[in-house]
C-alpha cells in the first residue's frame, strides 16, 4: 500500500499528530472534550486518510457559484490549477436542488 506521505511529505503520521496535540495543554483539553468520532475524523484529516469536504459544503457552493461572481470562481480555479482559466458557460446539472427547486449548474472552463 502506497502512503500519501510518499507524495506529500507534509502529511504527518497519526503518532506525530497525537504528539503535537499532547504538547499543548490547551489542544489536549479541546481534543479530549470531543466525541471519539470527532477525534478520529480530525486524525484522519491530518494524516491524509480522509479529506475535507470543502466542495460539498453549501456555503462554498454558494460563494463559488460561477453564476453569481464568475471572477471569484475563475481566480480560485486558476490558483488551484496553476494556470489562468475562466468559466465560459455554466451547464445545467441533471440533479435538482430540493431546497429551492432550482437546478444545480455545472461550470465549463477554458484555459
Amino acid at each position: 500500500m502506497v502512503k500519501l506521505k510518499r507524495f506529500f511529505p507534509i502529511i504527518r503520521e497519526r503518532e506525530e499528530v497525537l504528539a503535537e496535540i499532547a504538547k499543548s495543554s490547551q489542544l489536549r483539553t479541546k481534543f479530549d472534550g470531543w466525541e471519539p468520532e470527532q477525534q478520529e475524523e480530525l486524525l484522519n484529516i491530518c494524516t491524509g486518510v480522509k479529506g475535507l469536504k470543502l466542495l460539498d459544503n453549501g456555503f462554498f457552493k454558494e460563494i463559488m457559484n460561477p453564476e453569481y461572481v464568475p471572477e471569484r470562481f475563475n481566480d480560485f480555479l486558476s490558483s488551484l490549477l496553476g494556470q489562468k482559466v475562466r468559466v465560459v458557460k455554466v451547464l445545467p446539472n441533471d440533479s435538482v436542488r430540493i431546497a429551492d427547486g432550482v437546478p444545480a449548474k455545472i461550470p465549463v472552463y477554458s484555459a
